[in-house]
């Protein structure tokens, strides 16, 4: 089964986005509120994908988070997910390997097919 983690500080945008993927057929969705603790459940529970807010409370945050993770993982799967629109926010991301990038509000039609494009 495919596992998905995530990283978002506000619980109303984790509640949404765990919604459409499970909406999308993704049942094993874990939760981080902080990179800290998201860092600390991935190297735990190996989620084959990570959804990451760059916006989030305390050390490490946004894409430190990430930079971290592919030092667990170089392969990770990582889509960003965040209310930043600035193209500097999103080539960066990129730039550093992030395979995609949905900007909030999180819908249906931007993250699903994103997921699926990264799991199959």
């Amino acid at each position: 089964m495919v596992k998905i983690l995530t990283i978002e500080d506000s619980i109303f945008e984790r509640k949404a986005i765990m919604g459409l993927l499970k909406k999308g057929g993704y049942e094993d969705v874990i939760e981080a509120e902080n990179g800290s603790e998201g860092i600390e459940k991935y190297k735990l529970e190996k989620p084959d994908l990570v959804l990451l807010d760059l916006r989030l409370p305390g050390e490490p945050a946004g894409l430190d988070v990430y930079k971290e993770l592919k030092k667990i993982n170089m392969s990770v799967k990582c889509i960003v997910v965040s209310i930043l629109r600035k193209e500097a926010a999103i080539k960066e991301a990129l730039d550093l390997g992030v395979a995609a990038y949905v900007v909030k509000p999180v819908t249906e039609e931007k993250l699903l097919p994103e997921v699926k494009k990264l799991l199959g």
